[in-house]
């Protein structure tokens, strides 16, 4: 199964917008086949989903979250839930960015890929699971952003 994907925008930044938002969902609706023909890893969900609601928030809900959930109260980029939900912090992407040489959207786009990446089986706790997630997240931002 290839689940639909939703995005709501719940934080307000000049640089995001509706019609960003639907770019976005065009981009991973159209990734979705080529990360589900990935090996799956140990802990997939992702085909088994009807719908992925992917959830643009700051870093205060991020972080309240983050506490809730994980026990970490501080923000972070993405948030990912096996029953389909994301969040990604629009914070983290502007910060991320600024630092990095990016910008903000290409890097929200990332956190999204990540949040698929993680439903699709892959964790980053570890280093080498890190380094595996990466090795799928990665190419599939260079092929899909920019929009």
């Amino acid at each position: 199964m290839t689940p639909e994907i939703e995005i709501y925008l719940n934080a307000e930044r000049p640089w995001l917008s509706t019609e960003l938002a639907e770019k976005y969902r065009g981009a991973l609706v159209a990734m979705l086949p080529q990360l589900l023909a990935l090996p799956e890893g140990p802990d997939h969900v992702l085909s088994e989903l009807p719908l992925v609601e992917i959830s643009v928030v700051d870093d205060d809900t991020i972080a309240r979250v983050h506490g809730e959930f994980l026990h970490d109260p501080t923000p972070t980029d993405a948030i990912t839930f096996p029953y389909g939900e994301i969040l990604v912090s629009c914070d983290t992407a502007e910060t991320y960015a600024q630092s990095h040489g990016l910008s903000a959207q290409e890097e929200l786009f990332r956190y999204m890929v990540h949040g698929l990446v993680h439903l699709h089986g892959y964790l980053d706790y570890e280093p080498a699971d890190r380094e595996a997630l990466f090795a799928v997240q990665e190419p599939l931002v260079a092929s899909y952003y920019p929009l």
